[in-house]
Protein backbone atom coordinates (compact mmCIF):
# COMPACT_ATOMS: atom_id res chain seq x y z
CA UNK A 1 0.00 0.00 0.00
CA UNK A 2 1.47 3.23 -1.00
CA UNK A 3 0.36 5.97 1.89
CA UNK A 4 0.77 9.69 1.43
CA UNK A 5 2.96 10.54 4.09
CA UNK A 6 1.45 14.42 4.22
CA UNK A 7 -2.18 13.12 4.53
CA UNK A 8 -0.94 11.16 7.80
CA UNK A 9 0.75 13.65 8.97
CA UNK A 10 -1.92 15.88 8.95
CA UNK A 11 -4.58 13.61 10.04
CA UNK A 12 -2.80 12.62 12.64
CA UNK A 13 -1.92 16.02 13.99
CA UNK A 14 -5.66 16.89 14.09
CA UNK A 15 -6.27 13.42 16.18
CA UNK A 16 -3.30 14.47 18.76
CA UNK A 17 -4.92 17.84 19.05
CA UNK A 18 -8.75 16.34 19.27
CA UNK A 19 -7.77 13.51 22.02
CA UNK A 20 -5.60 16.62 24.01
CA UNK A 21 -9.44 18.43 23.75
CA UNK A 22 -11.19 15.23 25.17
CA UNK A 23 -9.21 14.37 28.20
CA UNK A 24 -8.69 18.92 29.06
CA UNK A 25 -11.16 19.20 31.60
CA UNK A 26 -12.01 22.68 30.27
CA UNK A 27 -12.95 21.21 26.62
CA UNK A 28 -15.98 19.51 26.82
CA UNK A 29 -15.29 16.35 24.55
CA UNK A 30 -18.18 16.42 22.60
CA UNK A 31 -17.09 19.94 21.49
CA UNK A 32 -13.53 18.42 20.98
CA UNK A 33 -15.19 15.35 18.69
CA UNK A 34 -17.08 17.23 16.84
CA UNK A 35 -14.66 20.19 16.07
CA UNK A 36 -11.82 17.52 15.38
CA UNK A 37 -14.18 16.05 12.66
CA UNK A 38 -14.75 19.08 11.45
CA UNK A 39 -11.31 19.74 10.78
CA UNK A 40 -10.20 16.92 9.63
CA UNK A 41 -13.33 16.65 7.04
CA UNK A 42 -12.30 20.53 5.66
CA UNK A 43 -8.32 19.12 5.48
CA UNK A 44 -9.72 15.70 3.83
CA UNK A 45 -10.86 18.00 0.95
CA UNK A 46 -8.71 20.99 0.89
CA UNK A 47 -5.58 18.76 0.42
CA UNK A 48 -7.57 16.20 -2.09
CA UNK A 49 -6.40 13.02 -0.30
CA UNK A 50 -6.82 10.07 -1.95
CA UNK A 51 -7.77 6.26 -0.69
CA UNK A 52 -4.13 4.81 -1.13
CA UNK A 53 -5.51 1.32 -1.97
CA UNK A 54 -7.61 2.57 -4.74
CA UNK A 55 -6.08 6.13 -5.87
CA UNK A 56 -9.68 7.66 -5.45
CA UNK A 57 -9.95 10.63 -4.27
CA UNK A 58 -11.95 10.74 -0.66
CA UNK A 59 -15.17 12.80 -0.10
CA UNK A 60 -17.48 12.92 3.33
CA UNK A 61 -19.30 9.45 2.18
CA UNK A 62 -16.13 7.95 3.14
CA UNK A 63 -16.15 9.49 6.61
CA UNK A 64 -19.55 7.56 8.14
CA UNK A 65 -20.11 3.93 7.47
CA UNK A 66 -23.36 2.07 7.92
CA UNK A 67 -21.62 0.63 11.07
CA UNK A 68 -21.09 3.34 12.45
CA UNK A 69 -24.41 4.96 12.64
CA UNK A 70 -25.45 1.39 13.59
CA UNK A 71 -23.82 1.76 17.01
CA UNK A 72 -25.20 5.46 17.31
CA UNK A 73 -28.41 3.88 16.80
CA UNK A 74 -28.26 1.32 18.98
CA UNK A 75 -26.98 3.78 21.93
CA UNK A 76 -30.10 5.78 21.09
CA UNK A 77 -32.50 3.51 21.31
CA UNK A 78 -30.96 2.11 24.73
CA UNK A 79 -30.41 6.11 25.79
CA UNK A 80 -34.37 6.34 25.21
CA UNK A 81 -35.29 3.26 26.58
CA UNK A 82 -33.71 4.03 30.12
CA UNK A 83 -34.54 7.06 30.77
CA UNK A 84 -38.09 6.13 30.09
CA UNK A 85 -38.19 3.43 32.46
CA UNK A 86 -35.90 5.01 34.85
CA UNK A 87 -38.84 8.32 35.07
CA UNK A 88 -41.21 5.84 35.78
CA UNK A 89 -39.58 4.84 39.66
CA UNK A 90 -39.37 1.38 38.69
CA UNK A 91 -35.05 1.27 39.12
CA UNK A 92 -35.32 3.68 42.43
CA UNK A 93 -38.23 0.90 43.44
CA UNK A 94 -35.79 -1.51 43.24
CA UNK A 95 -33.03 0.12 45.15
CA UNK A 96 -35.27 1.05 48.85
CA UNK A 97 -36.40 -2.53 48.54
CA UNK A 98 -32.85 -3.43 48.63
CA UNK A 99 -31.95 -0.77 51.37
CA UNK A 100 -34.56 -2.21 53.38
CA UNK A 101 -32.90 -6.32 53.14
CA UNK A 102 -30.36 -4.49 54.52
CA UNK A 103 -31.96 -3.36 57.17
CA UNK A 104 -29.31 -0.80 58.03
CA UNK A 105 -26.28 -3.37 58.50
CA UNK A 106 -23.12 -1.56 56.65
CA UNK A 107 -22.24 -4.56 55.40
CA UNK A 108 -25.20 -6.03 54.31
CA UNK A 109 -25.86 -2.42 52.79
CA UNK A 110 -22.63 -2.77 50.51
CA UNK A 111 -22.76 -5.86 49.48
CA UNK A 112 -26.54 -5.08 48.15
CA UNK A 113 -25.75 -1.85 46.73
CA UNK A 114 -22.89 -3.33 45.06
CA UNK A 115 -24.81 -6.62 43.57
CA UNK A 116 -27.49 -4.37 42.65
CA UNK A 117 -24.94 -2.04 40.74
CA UNK A 118 -23.92 -5.21 38.83
CA UNK A 119 -27.03 -6.17 38.37
CA UNK A 120 -28.30 -2.78 36.85
CA UNK A 121 -25.28 -2.25 34.87
CA UNK A 122 -25.92 -5.19 33.08
CA UNK A 123 -29.16 -4.49 32.11
CA UNK A 124 -29.45 -0.86 31.46
CA UNK A 125 -25.56 0.20 31.53
CA UNK A 126 -22.86 0.90 33.91
CA UNK A 127 -23.26 5.32 33.82
CA UNK A 128 -26.93 4.76 34.55
CA UNK A 129 -26.56 1.73 37.37
CA UNK A 130 -23.83 4.51 38.55
CA UNK A 131 -26.49 7.54 38.78
CA UNK A 132 -29.56 5.10 40.31
CA UNK A 133 -27.75 3.58 43.19
CA UNK A 134 -25.21 6.30 43.83
CA UNK A 135 -28.01 8.55 44.25
CA UNK A 136 -29.84 6.82 46.48
CA UNK A 137 -26.66 5.70 48.86
CA UNK A 138 -26.05 9.19 49.54
CA UNK A 139 -29.31 10.15 50.65
CA UNK A 140 -29.52 6.71 52.83
CA UNK A 141 -26.33 7.34 54.29
CA UNK A 142 -27.03 10.77 55.35
CA UNK A 143 -29.58 9.53 57.39
CA UNK A 144 -27.99 6.37 58.28
CA UNK A 145 -24.98 8.41 59.32
CA UNK A 146 -22.71 6.38 57.40
CA UNK A 147 -19.69 7.56 55.48
CA UNK A 148 -20.60 7.73 52.18
CA UNK A 149 -17.09 7.30 50.01
CA UNK A 150 -16.40 3.77 50.77
CA UNK A 151 -19.95 2.95 48.94
CA UNK A 152 -19.67 5.24 46.39
CA UNK A 153 -16.23 3.93 45.64
CA UNK A 154 -17.56 0.26 45.90
CA UNK A 155 -20.21 1.06 43.59
CA UNK A 156 -18.74 2.55 41.09
CA UNK A 157 -16.22 -0.25 40.99
CA UNK A 158 -18.81 -2.90 40.25
CA UNK A 159 -19.93 -0.97 37.60
CA UNK A 160 -16.82 -2.22 35.88
CA UNK A 161 -17.77 -5.49 36.95
CA UNK A 162 -21.12 -5.35 35.82
CA UNK A 163 -19.97 -3.49 32.71
CA UNK A 164 -18.64 -7.05 31.05
CA UNK A 165 -21.58 -9.25 31.69
CA UNK A 166 -23.59 -8.26 28.54
CA UNK A 167 -23.00 -6.39 25.44
CA UNK A 168 -25.30 -3.68 26.20
CA UNK A 169 -23.56 -3.02 29.34
CA UNK A 170 -21.08 -0.17 28.60
CA UNK A 171 -20.39 1.22 25.31
CA UNK A 172 -16.73 0.21 24.57
CA UNK A 173 -18.96 -3.46 24.77
CA UNK A 174 -21.13 -2.41 21.39
CA UNK A 175 -18.34 -0.78 19.55
CA UNK A 176 -15.90 -3.81 20.04
CA UNK A 177 -18.66 -6.35 20.08
CA UNK A 178 -19.81 -4.80 16.37
CA UNK A 179 -16.31 -4.92 15.39
CA UNK A 180 -15.86 -8.20 16.10
CA UNK A 181 -19.45 -9.48 15.52
CA UNK A 182 -20.37 -10.81 18.48
CA UNK A 183 -23.95 -11.59 19.32
CA UNK A 184 -25.77 -10.73 22.78
CA UNK A 185 -25.97 -14.40 23.97
CA UNK A 186 -22.11 -14.87 22.79
CA UNK A 187 -20.87 -12.29 25.02
CA UNK A 188 -23.12 -13.68 27.65
CA UNK A 189 -21.46 -16.45 27.85
CA UNK A 190 -17.99 -15.55 28.28
CA UNK A 191 -18.54 -12.12 30.52
CA UNK A 192 -20.89 -13.38 33.23
CA UNK A 193 -19.16 -15.77 35.02
CA UNK A 194 -15.99 -13.75 34.91
CA UNK A 195 -18.01 -11.45 35.73
CA UNK A 196 -19.52 -13.25 39.19
CA UNK A 197 -15.90 -14.09 39.75
CA UNK A 198 -14.97 -10.28 39.77
CA UNK A 199 -17.49 -9.42 41.74
CA UNK A 200 -16.83 -11.87 44.55
CA UNK A 201 -13.05 -10.50 44.58
CA UNK A 202 -13.78 -7.30 44.43
CA UNK A 203 -16.10 -7.23 48.16
CA UNK A 204 -12.93 -9.60 49.43
CA UNK A 205 -10.71 -6.45 48.33
CA UNK A 206 -12.80 -3.81 49.36
CA UNK A 207 -14.63 -4.90 52.76
CA UNK A 208 -10.48 -5.12 53.82
CA UNK A 209 -10.08 -2.00 52.50
CA UNK A 210 -13.07 -0.21 54.64
CA UNK A 211 -13.20 -2.71 57.56
CA UNK A 212 -12.73 0.24 59.49
CA UNK A 213 -15.40 2.20 57.99
CA UNK A 214 -17.93 -0.65 58.41
CA UNK A 215 -18.48 -0.12 62.41
CA UNK A 216 -22.03 1.13 63.91
CA UNK A 217 -22.81 4.73 65.45
CA UNK A 218 -26.11 3.66 66.14
CA UNK A 219 -27.90 0.73 67.24
CA UNK A 220 -29.09 -1.25 64.82
CA UNK A 221 -32.62 -0.93 66.18
CA UNK A 222 -32.49 2.71 65.45
CA UNK A 223 -30.78 1.68 61.78
CA UNK A 224 -33.68 -0.50 60.34
CA UNK A 225 -36.12 2.17 62.10
CA UNK A 226 -34.85 4.88 59.79
CA UNK A 227 -34.76 2.73 56.40
CA UNK A 228 -38.26 1.58 57.15
CA UNK A 229 -38.85 5.29 56.82
CA UNK A 230 -38.49 4.77 53.31
CA UNK A 231 -41.26 5.02 50.96
CA UNK A 232 -40.40 2.52 47.73
CA UNK A 233 -42.88 4.03 46.04
CA UNK A 234 -42.51 7.59 46.58
CA UNK A 235 -40.38 8.36 43.01
CA UNK A 236 -43.70 6.28 41.08
CA UNK A 237 -45.81 8.81 40.12
CA UNK A 238 -47.96 6.68 37.86
CA UNK A 239 -48.64 2.85 38.74
CA UNK A 240 -49.86 1.62 35.26
CA UNK A 241 -46.20 3.62 33.84
CA UNK A 242 -44.45 1.76 36.13
CA UNK A 243 -45.88 -1.70 35.00
CA UNK A 244 -46.03 -0.85 31.17
CA UNK A 245 -41.84 0.05 31.53
CA UNK A 246 -40.83 -2.80 33.66
CA UNK A 247 -42.91 -5.36 30.91
CA UNK A 248 -41.12 -3.49 27.95
CA UNK A 249 -37.80 -3.51 29.61
CA UNK A 250 -38.27 -6.88 30.36
CA UNK A 251 -39.49 -7.95 26.68
CA UNK A 252 -36.78 -5.82 25.31
CA UNK A 253 -33.99 -7.77 27.49
CA UNK A 254 -36.01 -11.23 26.02
CA UNK A 255 -35.27 -9.27 22.43
CA UNK A 256 -31.24 -9.02 22.93
CA UNK A 257 -31.40 -12.51 24.55
CA UNK A 258 -33.07 -13.79 21.28
CA UNK A 259 -31.99 -11.60 18.79
CA UNK A 260 -30.06 -13.81 16.56
CA UNK A 261 -33.09 -16.40 16.56
CA UNK A 262 -35.95 -13.92 15.98
CA UNK A 263 -34.01 -12.51 13.09
CA UNK A 264 -33.41 -8.96 14.77
CA UNK A 265 -30.65 -7.21 14.98
CA UNK A 266 -30.01 -5.43 18.79
CA UNK A 267 -30.44 -2.45 17.44
CA UNK A 268 -33.82 -2.78 15.74
CA UNK A 269 -35.00 -4.33 19.40
CA UNK A 270 -33.48 -1.08 21.29
CA UNK A 271 -34.65 1.29 18.90
CA UNK A 272 -38.09 -0.24 19.19
CA UNK A 273 -38.39 -0.73 22.98
CA UNK A 274 -37.45 2.85 23.05
CA UNK A 275 -39.83 3.91 20.79
CA UNK A 276 -42.73 1.62 22.43
CA UNK A 277 -41.89 2.71 26.01
CA UNK A 278 -42.33 6.43 25.08
CA UNK A 279 -45.45 5.69 23.64
CA UNK A 280 -46.48 3.40 26.37
CA UNK A 281 -45.66 5.81 28.99
CA UNK A 282 -47.93 8.68 27.02
CA UNK A 283 -44.97 10.58 26.50
CA UNK A 284 -44.52 13.50 23.81
CA UNK A 285 -41.99 11.87 21.52
CA UNK A 286 -40.52 15.53 20.64
CA UNK A 287 -40.18 15.98 24.50
CA UNK A 288 -38.96 12.64 24.79
CA UNK A 289 -36.38 13.18 21.76
CA UNK A 290 -35.04 16.59 23.55
CA UNK A 291 -34.29 14.49 26.91
CA UNK A 292 -32.03 12.35 24.31
CA UNK A 293 -28.14 13.22 25.29
CA UNK A 294 -27.12 14.31 21.92
CA UNK A 295 -23.85 15.70 23.46
CA UNK A 296 -23.24 12.08 24.04
CA UNK A 297 -24.51 11.06 20.11
CA UNK A 298 -22.78 14.08 18.74
CA UNK A 299 -19.60 12.79 20.34
CA UNK A 300 -19.75 9.60 18.62
CA UNK A 301 -20.50 10.82 15.37
CA UNK A 302 -17.15 13.22 15.47
CA UNK A 303 -14.90 10.35 16.86
CA UNK A 304 -16.67 7.80 14.43
CA UNK A 305 -15.31 10.52 11.62
CA UNK A 306 -12.09 10.65 13.18
CA UNK A 307 -11.26 7.08 12.76
CA UNK A 308 -12.72 6.54 9.82
CA UNK A 309 -10.84 9.19 8.47
CA UNK A 310 -7.39 7.55 9.53
CA UNK A 311 -8.79 4.50 7.96
CA UNK A 312 -9.57 5.97 4.91
CA UNK A 313 -5.82 7.23 4.63
CA UNK A 314 -4.13 4.26 5.79
CA UNK A 315 -3.00 4.89 9.47
CA UNK A 316 -5.35 1.96 10.75
CA UNK A 317 -3.50 -0.78 8.52
CA UNK A 318 0.05 0.59 9.09
CA UNK A 319 -0.93 0.10 13.05
CA UNK A 320 -2.09 -2.80 13.05
CA UNK A 321 0.51 -4.23 10.37
CA UNK A 322 3.17 -2.69 12.84
CA UNK A 323 1.35 -4.40 15.91
CA UNK A 324 1.17 -7.81 13.98
CA UNK A 325 5.23 -7.32 13.31
CA UNK A 326 5.95 -6.74 17.15
CA UNK A 327 3.19 -9.14 18.54
CA UNK A 328 4.61 -12.65 19.23
CA UNK A 329 3.04 -15.24 17.56
CA UNK A 330 1.49 -16.81 20.61
CA UNK A 331 -1.76 -16.47 20.78
CA UNK A 332 -1.81 -16.06 24.75
CA UNK A 333 1.28 -13.93 24.88
CA UNK A 334 -0.62 -11.38 22.02
CA UNK A 335 -3.87 -11.09 23.85
CA UNK A 336 -2.32 -10.67 27.35
CA UNK A 337 -0.25 -7.88 26.07
CA UNK A 338 -3.09 -6.02 24.13
CA UNK A 339 -4.93 -7.11 27.91
CA UNK A 340 -2.21 -4.56 29.52
CA UNK A 341 -1.69 -2.07 26.29
CA UNK A 342 -5.78 -1.42 26.20
CA UNK A 343 -5.67 -1.10 29.53
CA UNK A 344 -2.90 1.64 30.48
CA UNK A 345 -4.47 3.73 27.55
CA UNK A 346 -7.88 3.22 28.68
CA UNK A 347 -6.35 4.82 32.43
CA UNK A 348 -5.38 8.00 30.51
CA UNK A 349 -8.03 8.40 27.89
CA UNK A 350 -11.91 7.43 27.99
CA UNK A 351 -12.04 3.97 27.72
CA UNK A 352 -14.80 4.84 25.00
CA UNK A 353 -12.06 6.73 22.77
CA UNK A 354 -10.14 3.88 23.35
CA UNK A 355 -12.50 1.24 22.00
CA UNK A 356 -13.61 3.39 19.22
CA UNK A 357 -10.10 3.63 17.93
CA UNK A 358 -8.65 0.37 18.95
CA UNK A 359 -11.37 -2.48 17.78
CA UNK A 360 -11.00 -1.39 13.81
CA UNK A 361 -6.85 -2.39 14.43
CA UNK A 362 -7.08 -5.28 16.77
CA UNK A 363 -9.94 -6.84 14.58
CA UNK A 364 -7.19 -6.35 12.03
CA UNK A 365 -5.15 -7.68 14.04
CA UNK A 366 -6.72 -10.71 15.36
CA UNK A 367 -7.12 -11.91 11.81
CA UNK A 368 -3.99 -11.36 10.21
CA UNK A 369 -2.01 -14.16 12.23
CA UNK A 370 -3.62 -17.40 12.07
CA UNK A 371 -1.96 -18.09 15.41
CA UNK A 372 -4.31 -15.62 16.86
CA UNK A 373 -8.22 -16.50 18.16
CA UNK A 374 -10.46 -13.32 17.07
CA UNK A 375 -12.13 -14.17 19.86
CA UNK A 376 -9.94 -14.00 22.39
CA UNK A 377 -8.18 -10.73 20.93
CA UNK A 378 -12.12 -9.28 21.39
CA UNK A 379 -11.99 -10.42 25.09
CA UNK A 380 -8.35 -9.16 25.81
CA UNK A 381 -9.97 -5.45 24.28
CA UNK A 382 -13.41 -5.80 26.19
CA UNK A 383 -11.19 -6.64 29.76
CA UNK A 384 -9.08 -3.99 29.23
CA UNK A 385 -11.19 -1.18 28.08
CA UNK A 386 -13.52 -2.05 31.03
CA UNK A 387 -11.26 -2.67 33.46
CA UNK A 388 -8.50 -0.60 32.81
CA UNK A 389 -11.05 2.81 32.62
CA UNK A 390 -10.99 1.96 36.63
CA UNK A 391 -7.22 2.15 37.40
CA UNK A 392 -7.52 5.55 37.45
CA UNK A 393 -10.80 8.83 37.92
CA UNK A 394 -10.96 9.74 34.53
CA UNK A 395 -10.87 6.44 33.11
CA UNK A 396 -14.42 5.32 33.53
CA UNK A 397 -17.54 7.20 32.60
CA UNK A 398 -19.34 5.94 35.64
CA UNK A 399 -16.27 6.57 37.68
CA UNK A 400 -16.52 10.09 36.90
CA UNK A 401 -20.42 10.69 37.53
CA UNK A 402 -19.70 8.78 41.06
CA UNK A 403 -17.06 11.19 42.10
CA UNK A 404 -18.76 13.99 40.98
CA UNK A 405 -22.36 13.00 42.39
CA UNK A 406 -20.64 12.68 45.92
CA UNK A 407 -18.73 16.12 45.43
CA UNK A 408 -21.90 17.92 44.58
CA UNK A 409 -24.18 16.37 47.29
CA UNK A 410 -21.72 16.69 50.31
CA UNK A 411 -18.84 18.50 49.21
CA UNK A 412 -16.67 15.06 49.66
CA UNK A 413 -13.79 14.56 47.18
CA UNK A 414 -11.93 11.57 46.05
CA UNK A 415 -8.48 12.64 45.17
CA UNK A 416 -6.03 10.29 42.45
CA UNK A 417 -4.24 8.79 45.35
CA UNK A 418 -7.11 7.46 47.35
CA UNK A 419 -8.58 6.69 44.35
CA UNK A 420 -5.48 4.59 43.42
CA UNK A 421 -5.29 3.19 46.55
CA UNK A 422 -8.51 1.48 46.26
CA UNK A 423 -10.65 1.59 43.23
CA UNK A 424 -7.16 1.37 41.39
CA UNK A 425 -5.70 -1.50 43.63
CA UNK A 426 -8.98 -3.58 42.94
CA UNK A 427 -8.79 -2.78 39.06
CA UNK A 428 -4.63 -4.04 38.99
CA UNK A 429 -6.39 -7.30 40.62
CA UNK A 430 -9.06 -7.88 38.40
CA UNK A 431 -6.57 -7.19 35.04
CA UNK A 432 -3.68 -10.04 36.92
CA UNK A 433 -6.56 -12.09 37.35
CA UNK A 434 -8.08 -11.95 33.93
CA UNK A 435 -4.84 -12.99 32.28
CA UNK A 436 -5.94 -16.98 33.65
CA UNK A 437 -9.10 -16.48 31.70
CA UNK A 438 -7.36 -15.29 28.75
CA UNK A 439 -6.09 -18.90 29.48
CA UNK A 440 -8.93 -20.43 29.49
CA UNK A 441 -10.08 -18.87 26.66
CA UNK A 442 -7.35 -19.55 24.10
CA UNK A 443 -8.80 -23.30 25.13
CA UNK A 444 -12.72 -22.60 24.45
CA UNK A 445 -11.77 -20.33 21.50
CA UNK A 446 -8.69 -21.80 19.80
CA UNK A 447 -7.25 -20.16 16.77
Amino acid sequence: MDVNILNIVVILIVFVFTYIGIIHNRVSKTTAAVFGGIAITIFMLLFKMEDPRTGILLNEEDLIHFRDLEVIALIFGFLMLVDVTSESGIFHYIAIKILKLSKGDPIKLVRYFGGLSVILSMLVGNISAMMIVGSLTLIACERLEFNPKPYIIIELSMTTVGGIMTLVASIPNIIVSQAFDIGFMEFFAVGAPWGIVTMVVNFMVFERIYKKDFKLKISAKELERRVNEFDEWATVKNKQHFYLSAIILSLAIIGFIFSEQIGLSLTIIAVTAGMVAVIANSRNIEDSMSKVDWGLISFFLGLFVIVAAMDAVGILELTANFLVDILPDNGLMASIIILWFVSVISAIVDNIVVAAAFAPILFTVANANAAYSPMVIAWATIFGASFGGGLTPIGAPSAVIGIALLKRKTGVKIGWGEFIKTQGVATLIRIIISMGYLALLVLIFPA
